[in-house]
């Protein structure tokens, strides 16, 4: 199981990289569509375009990783934290099998649509790309969504295993730890 932990720490900083980038790509975008559409008054055909879609693959590339990350995605932290023993692992397992038939229903219909020759054969009107470019984000996400998913049942029954789930969580400090 290392091994897969350590190929999906991999794919992590890569998926953090990529989603950097996007967004790096996605500011440039943007300032200069604002520069040159109120400065010199024309404007990008393309730039409204490439932002929206860059939202979408920051959405769904970002987003799968940050479910790994504790405190990563707005979750059930507020209960999770107040409660410990096997009521904490039930709810755990609970919302992770959630997340799995989820996301396994997203991925499954996101390849559905990728091969749509509606959405294949399709270009856009301003990037003059496939539409399958823009929507391919979504099932990468997704499939990395359900392989996080999965290791998460792992460090569950591994915490259930060691007992962290049978103590009470402390309360934290305000204004940082052990302050």
């Amino acid at each position: 199981m290392k091994i897969i932990t350590r190929i999906l720490d991999v794919l992590c900083k890569v998926f953090k990289w990529i989603t950097a980038l996007i967004l790096a790509a996605m500011l440039v975008a943007s300032v200069a569509e604002i520069i040159r559409r109120y400065i010199m008054g024309h404007s990008f055909v393309w730039a409204d375009e490439f932002v929206r879609y860059c939202i979408v693959a920051v959405a769904f590339l970002g987003g799968s990783v940050a479910y790994r990350e504790a405190g990563g995605l707005v979750s059930f932290d507020m209960v999770q934290t107040h409660i410990y023993g096997k009521i904490r692992v039930v709810l755990e397992l609970l919302i992770n099998t959630i997340v799995l038939v989820f996301s396994c229903y997203i991925f499954y219909n996101s390849i559905q649509n990728l091969q749509l020759p509606s959405i294949f054969r399709q270009i856009s009107i301003g990037l003059g790309i496939s539409m399958a470019i823009p929507y391919l984000p979504i099932t990468i996400g997704m499939g990395m969504l359900i392989l996080l998913a999965l290791e998460k049942y792992y460090t569950i029954f591994c915490n259930c295993r060691s007992g962290a789930y049978n103590k009470h969580p402390a309360k934290p400090e305000e204004g940082g730890t052990d302050a």
